[in-house]
């Protein structure tokens, strides 16, 4: 009975020990099991928040996507117009050079033709000058042409006056 005594004493120590070791297994477990659960909470949440942050960072390189394709087109649009602009620019460089040259020529022209009016308005003026010099030798030589005329006609009042008077009588005529 000693032995069943001991064997009892000592089964009962055996199961107290196995019933220990089971509880201390399941407060660890439990203890495991909470703390994963807080742990996988935190997890989660980090998830959560990670993955929103993703989508709130998909949603804007999508923005960012599209908002680079709206400038590229905007790029690719004012590069045509640079374009445009480039050839509008030399083709009016163009005229505005054929415009210059047109100026020019237009100018030399222009004095040319105003120091030819110079000329001929002083030739103009000389033949004016000479005009009224001519007229006025005219109106000279038709005076002198009137008092000729006078002196002929009181030279022929003469010659008649002494062809028909007498020779003695002539004294009168003269």
């Amino acid at each position: 009975m000693t032995s069943e005594k001991s064997s009892g004493f000592m089964g009962k120590k055996i199961n107290l020990f196995l019933l220990i070791i089971i509880v201390l297994i399941l407060l660890g477990f439990g203890g495991v099991s909470v703390y994963y659960q807080y742990t996988f909470k935190d997890v989660n949440q980090k998830y959560d928040n990670i993955s929103s942050n993703l989508a709130s960072c998909k949603q804007n390189l999508s923005q960012t996507a599209d908002d680079l394709i709206t400038a590229v087109r905007n790029l690719n649009s004012t590069t045509t117009d640079i374009r445009k602009y480039d050839v509008l620019y030399e083709e009016k460089a163009e005229e505005l050079e054929s415009k210059q040259t047109e100026l020019s020529n237009t100018k030399a022209e222009l004095t040319r033709v105003t120091l030819q009016k110079e000329v001929y308005k002083k030739q103009i003026d000389e033949a004016y000058s000479k005009i009224i010099s001519l007229n006025n030798t005219i109106d000279d030589l038709n005076q002198e042409i009137n008092s000729l005329n006078n002196e002929v006609e009181d030279q022929k009042d003469e010659i008649s006056c002494l062809l028909n008077t007498e020779d003695d009588e002539e004294y009168d005529c003269i």
